[in-house]
C-alpha cells in the first residue's frame, strides 16, 4: 500500500479580539489563525498517525495568555509573511519546555520537524503581497488566548484543518451575566489564575495591557482579586476604565487539579 502523505504541522489553537479590518495581504481566516510548534511538511500520514498514540502528554492542562507585542515580517531577509509575535507575561512558559519535548518525540519517531531557526512564537496574519511600513504603523499591541493543540493539514488557499487534536482547557471564557461582565477562569494555581484574570479584562479593554504586571505573594482567592482592583484602580486613574470593580461575592472550584473561578466585574 502506497504511503498517504499530507502536508502536516503542529500547533494551538488561537483567539484574539482580532481588528474588524487589517491592511492589505492574503488574509489568513480567524478560524485558520494559529501558533505554529512543529513543521513537518510533506509527511507519511498513515505512519505518524500511529505515533500518535504515544504522542508526549503536556505537564499543563490549561491553555495559555499573552499579547502580540510586535508585527514581524518573515523570513527577515526576504519577507513573504506578515506575524504577530506572542508575548508570554511570564518568564518561563511551560509551552517552550513542551516544545522541545515535542521535537524529540518527532525525530525519536522518524519524522524531520523544521528546525533551523529558534522557536519564535508568532501567529501568521497575511501572505504577500504586501506593504510593511503599512503593517508596522497599524500594529496595535493585543490579547490572545491559546488553548488545544492540534495537528493541522494545509489545504491550500491559506486554510489549515485540524485532523488530530489533545484538548487543553480554555485559560478563561466570558459568559453572560446580568448588568454585570462575567468570566470563566481557570488556573493550575492562583498566580497563573491571576494572569489569565487579567488577559481576560485586556480581551474586553485591550488599553489595560501596557499596564499588566507581575504580581508576586498571590497565594489564594483574596489575593487575586486584590491585585486585581489595584489594576483597575491604576488602569481608571491613567486612561478611564469601563470597569468598577472585580467582586468579591464570586465562586471558585477546584477540579481535577484546576482552579475554575467565576470572575464577576461591576462595570
Amino acid at each position: 500500500m502506497e504511503p498517504e502523505h499530507k502536508r502536516l504541522f503542529f500547533g494551538l489553537e488561537v483567539q484574539a479580539p482580532w481588528p474588524e479590518s487589517l491592511p492589505h495581504g492574503r488574509i489568513l481566516d480567524e478560524k485558520h489563525r494559529h501558533l505554529t510548534l512543529a513543521f513537518l511538511g510533506d509527511t507519511d500520514w498513515t505512519k505518524l498517525k500511529e505515533a500518535l498514540q504515544t504522542f508526549p502528554t503536556p505537564s499543563f492542562k490549561v491553555g495559555f495568555v499573552g499579547q502580540f507585542d510586535q508585527c514581524l515580517f518573515l523570513p527577515p531577509r526576504h519577507p513573504r509573511v506578515v506575524a504577530w509575535h506572542v508575548d508570554f507575561l511570564e518568564e518561563d512558559s511551560p509551552l517552550i519546555t513542551f516544545y522541545e519535548t515535542l521535537i524529540v518525540w518527532l525525530k525519536e519517531k522518524g519524522f524531520s520537524p523544521d528546525t533551523r531557526h529558534n522557536f519564535t512564537p508568532h501567529v501568521t496574519l497575511a501572505r504577500a503581497p504586501f506593504n510593511e511600513r503599512v503593517w508596522q504603523k497599524k500594529f496595535t499591541p493585543l490579547p490572545l488566548l491559546l488553548k488545544d493543540i492540534h495537528l493541522y493539514e494545509s489545504v491550500g488557499h491559506l486554510k489549515y484543518e485540524s485532523i488530530w487534536s489533545s484538548s487543553l482547557l480554555a485559560p478563561f471564557e466570558e459568559i453572560s451575566h446580568t448588568a454585570d461582565v462575567a468570566y470563566w477562569i481557570r488556573g493550575e494555581n492562583f498566580d497563573q489564575l491571576y494572569r489569565h484574570a487579567e488577559v481576560a479584562l485586556a480581551t474586553t479593554f485591550p488599553q489595560i495591557l501596557p499596564y499588566l504586571r507581575k504580581q508576586n505573594g498571590i497565594e489564594n482567592l483574596d489575593d487575586v482579586i486584590i491585585a486585581l482592583n489595584e489594576l483597575v484602580a491604576i488602569v481608571d486613574q491613567a486612561i478611564s476604565s469601563p470597569f468598577k470593580a472585580v467582586s468579591f461575592h464570586s465562586h471558585l472550584e477546584e477540579k481535577e487539579n484546576v482552579l475554575h473561578w467565576e470572575m464577576i466585574v461591576d462595570v
